[in-house]
């Protein structure tokens, strides 16, 4: 498969993965997933990057994969170190010959492993993503496997402001939602409020404010009490807060 091709079909995947994840860490915990399928070579897949200055691991396709990870950023060597420091590829084809990085090696190879690799991609900030690989089979990780996985990794890490993006707008909804709902529990509380005292909606709200501080508790909360006290049934749900180019967008498919 020509490299372009590869790279569509990369994307493919990772776009359903950006349509259905709600955080970073969940898109990067499915895109590790995908890496054993479209590189061609089975294994454990895990990526990491730097943060504060620390090496981490940010997604993994298993626990093994992060084990072997921990040892490197212990002993600061490791294939997974020298990629995110030098942004180099490096291939482990038999660990039971590896010398550079004896711990690393030794770990891995009681975990099952027998062959590794690790590659790089640059990220927005002068960063960069690494993708670990490991094998329990030797040399898994030459020729076209590890040139798929270089161009697998450059598509996640072309893909990484899209998906924080979304993230930061997933949180806004979340957000809006719960303004929203707390201003229809509060204008529900005050409806109830000016039935039964027949006063101003001022005069409700200053209720509602001074039981607030006098109990400590939130207006929303107090505005729910009054609400079930009142009429016996909970506040009512506000609709589902749409953001509003995806409203204006489902708006043009129904006419």
């Amino acid at each position: 498969m020509r490299d372009e091709a590869f790279r569509h079909t990369v994307w493919s995947h990772l776009e359903r993965g950006l349509a259905s994840s709600s955080s970073v860490e969940d898109y990067l915990r499915s895109a590790v997933q995908l890496v054993g399928e479209l590189i061609g070579a089975e294994g454990s897949y895990s990526l990491s990057g730097r943060l504060y200055g620390h090496l981490l691991t940010v997604a993994t396709s298993d626990r093994e994969a992060w084990e072997a990870d921990q040892v490197e950023y212990d002993t600061h060597a490791g294939p997974c170190v020298e990629a995110l420091q030098e942004g180099t590829r490096t291939n482990v084809p038999d660990l039971a010959l590896e010398r550079r990085w004896p711990a690393w090696s030794a770990i891995s190879g009681v975990l099952g492993f027998r062959s590794a690799a690790g590659v790089a991609a640059s990220i927005e900030g002068g960063e960069r993503l690494a993708l670990n690989l490991y094998s329990t089979e030797l040399d898994a990780f030459t020729g076209e496997p590890i040139h798929r996985a270089e161009l697998f990794l450059e598509e996640v890490a072309r893909t990484l402001p899209t998906a924080l993006r979304l993230s930061e707008q997933t949180k806004m909804a979340v957000d809006l939602q719960g303004a929203l709902a707390s201003r229809s529990t509060i204008d529900q509380a005050l409806g109830v409020l000016m039935a039964q005292n027949r006063c101003t909606r001022d005069d409700a709200f200053g209720i509602l404010r001074r039981a607030s501080q006098h109990r400590n508790v939130k207006l929303r909360e107090v505005a729910a009490t009054v609400i079930e006290r009142f009429t016996g049934h909970p506040a009512a749900e506000p609709p589902p807060f749409r953001a509003a180019a995806r409203a204006r967008s489902e708006g043009g498919e129904a006419s």
